[in-house]
């Protein structure tokens, strides 16, 4: 079972080589984060291989990894924090699970992994200083050290927390 980070056809792998749901998903801190850090922290592989339609794919079953070799380092940072999200949640691949929800339930697990990767990425004070000066998403995700699609969902969440302030502060 394996689940895949902007996956357009949702191949397998070429090859064949786990904690508590959190309510909320800290924010970046000062320190910029390290997926490739985190996932050593867990104990997690990380291997590469080609991939013809997909970032990345996370097996749960090997708790491994699996980055595409043709990734530029803010996608590989990028697809490398959405799948450790599938990691510590848990998530399995819903298109092996014959049941109606299942689309929906795999839909939700990608949009879950997008925006706790993007929290984990992307503070809210770099966001804001980013959106200051840059003209542009392409410029404000350079700065920002991720890609347009990740600011993207950054932004989205932003804007929520904004509307929504007081779901910022969840038990505890």
């Amino acid at each position: 079972m394996t689940t895949h980070a902007f996956n357009q056809k949702a191949s397998t792998p070429q090859f064949a080589l786990d904690g508590p749901v959190c309510a909320r998903v800290p924010e970046a801190s000062n320190g910029t984060y390290s997926p490739l850090e985190r996932a050593e922290q867990l104990g997690l592989h990380v291997r590469y291989t080609e991939l013809s339609d997909s970032w990345a794919w996370w097996v749960p079953s090997r708790r491994l990894i699996i980055l595409s070799t043709r990734l530029t380092a803010v996608q590989e940072r990028c697809a490398l924090a959405h799948e450790l999200e599938h990691a510590q949640r848990g998530d399995v691949d819903c298109r092996v699970v014959e049941h109606p929800a299942a689309r929906i339930w795999g839909r939700r697990q990608e949009r879950r992994a997008d925006e706790a990767a993007a929290r984990r990425l992307v503070s809210t004070a770099a966001l804001e200083a980013a959106m200051r000066w840059a003209h542009s998403y392409e410029e404000a995700a350079q700065e920002l050290h991720v890609t347009e699609h990740m600011l993207r969902v950054r932004l989205r969440l932003y804007r929520n927390e904004l509307e929504c302030p007081d779901t910022l502060r969840i038990a505890g």
